[in-house]
């Protein structure tokens, strides 16, 4: 993350904001480095990056392949791979996934396929990690509110309105708000959700329901 995203002036102490790269090991190996010089360990990991790649078969490029599976699936991975190590005892770790990985959307081939990966590397992984007392559970979102949806939808000639009600989720009419997925976080790295593991938190309004 960005300091801007606090703002230049953060004095929150729980709040401490290290820069990396998920596609490069040695950048999580650093960020890994400052964290526990200041905190001597980590007990939760949620993984976030993503890319959002659009595009029908024959329009994605091999390197654009290569770009989203670097980050949303291969950086996953590597930020378990070096972060699983310094749980002690336990450990609680989230993946975002997305209802792009549970049903099918015109022209998300790329995206809808890095996010059906992060949901059975979660399955996986749980299964694995079960013997040492860590927790993996998943979280797929429908369409939240967030530049970043709106600004892809313009670019592919769709307004706000039209967006807003044709993905909006069909029992709960309306597109979710981030403080949604937060609070599903914080349940599932809470005590809360201590016999939850291998789960897929669906956010949706009801969106994949057939």
């Amino acid at each position: 993350m960005k300091n801007e995203t606090f703002g230049s002036e953060n004095t929150d102490d729980r709040i401490f904001i290290v820069q990396l790269d998920v596609q490069d090991e040695a950048s999580i190996k650093t960020a890994i480095e400052v964290i526990l010089n200041k905190w001597k360990t980590i007990n939760i990991l949620i993984n976030t990056a993503a890319i959002f790649t659009l595009g029908y078969v024959e329009e994605v490029s091999s390197d654009d392949w290569s770009n989203i599976m670097n980050v949303n699936v291969r950086g996953y991975a590597l930020m378990n791979k070096h972060i699983i190590p310094i749980f002690e005892k336990s450990g609680s770790i989230i993946h975002l996934a997305s209802a792009a990985g549970l049903v099918s959307h015109a022209s998300f081939f790329p995206y809808a396929t890095s996010k059906g990966a992060i949901i059975q590397m979660t399955r996986n992984l749980a299964l694995d990690l079960d013997p040492f007392n860590i927790r993996v559970n998943s979280i797929s979102p429908g369409a939240i509110e967030s530049p970043t949806l709106y600004r892809t939808a313009v670019e592919t000639g769709v307004t706000k309105t039209q967006f807003d009600e044709n993905h909006g989720g069909k029992h709960i009419k309306r597109l979710g708000h981030p403080q949604e997925i937060a609070n599903m976080a914080v349940f599932l790295t809470a005590d809360l959700s201590s016999f939850t593991t291998e789960a897929n938190g669906v956010i949706d309004g009801g969106y994949t329901i057939v």
